[in-house]
């Protein structure tokens, strides 16, 4: 597994930090094994609020982020989670605008942002 996955639970929210490379080929399979961890943990922690922090070497396809994204309530990740995520540049940041739309329009809240304290506030907003 090409990835890590480290996690702080705070009085209201999980804080989640996942580096890794994404293999063309295992993309889905890994995504999935990735966000399902991160689901289990908000399950077990009873946590809907999450702050993401993702630094991934390479990219999903099209096709790759839809799928994960359609197969989401399969694997764990439920409506009511909010997800505010914080990405290291601009590249990474237009990589995932694509998954963070198709989210939003399936009925889950994602956003994405360049900095701690803007995800921060906008996860604790209504």
């Amino acid at each position: 597994m090409p990835y890590t996955i480290e996690h702080r639970v705070h009085p209201e929210y999980l804080e989640v930090h996942v580096e890794g490379d994404i293999i063309p080929g295992k993309e889905v399979q890994e995504a999935v094994e990735r966000w399902s961890k991160v689901a289990k943990i908000c399950k077990s922690e009873d946590r809907n609020l999450i702050l993401a922090f993702i630094d991934f070497r390479g990219q999903h396809s099209i096709t790759s982020k839809f799928s994960l994204v359609d197969g989401a309530a399969s694997f764990g990740w439920m409506p009511h989670y909010k997800l505010s995520v914080v990405v290291k540049n601009e590249q990474q940041f237009q990589h995932l605008a694509f998954t963070e739309t198709a989210m939003n329009n399936l009925g889950y809240e994602m956003k994405l942002f360049k900095k701690k304290r803007e995800a921060k506030k906008w996860l604790f907003t209504l």
